[in-house]
């Protein structure tokens, strides 16, 4: 992996998408397929993620990438997306994600050298040695 990959950042729109129906609350883990614009094999299988709800939510979730960035059917039947946003669970590249639900607040990256990950707005976004560190010690 490269020098500055040490883990991913994914930001979740909870008022786009029901990740509390996805996610379950009895500490198990599940697999999402996540919607990417990441390019097949630039993604090592076993990447830990951090998930991050947008608007102050804190983080929801962490876990790990399994497989690589494929095509996948996404599922527009279910109720894991508000109306009006139904599309986006339709075709396209996505990533597997093994996660488990992990109910932080934001509050434990202010006031600290990682702060501007709060501010990053891309669905995935890489983060460093020292990023993934402090938010394995402070997350898992």
């Amino acid at each position: 992996m490269a020098k500055d990959r040490f883990g991913l950042l994914v930001r979740c729109n909870p008022e786009v998408w029901k990740w509390q129906e996805k996610i379950p609350a009895d500490n198990s883990e599940v697999t999402i397929d996540w919607t990417c614009r990441l390019s097949p094999g630039t993604v090592p299988e076993h990447t830990p993620v951090w998930v991050l709800g947008t608007g102050g939510t804190g983080f929801i979730a962490s876990g790990y990438t399994i497989g690589d960035i494929r095509a996948v059917d996404g599922d527009t039947s279910d109720n894991s997306w508000v109306p009006g946003q139904k599309q986006r669970g339709g075709r396209a590249m996505r990533l597997a994600l093994k996660l488990r639900r992990n109910l932080v607040g934001e509050y434990v990256l202010r006031g600290t050298d990682f702060e501007h990950l709060i501010k990053r707005q891309n669905t995935f976004s890489w983060l460093t040695e020292q990023e993934s560190f402090f938010l394995e010690e402070k997350l898992d």
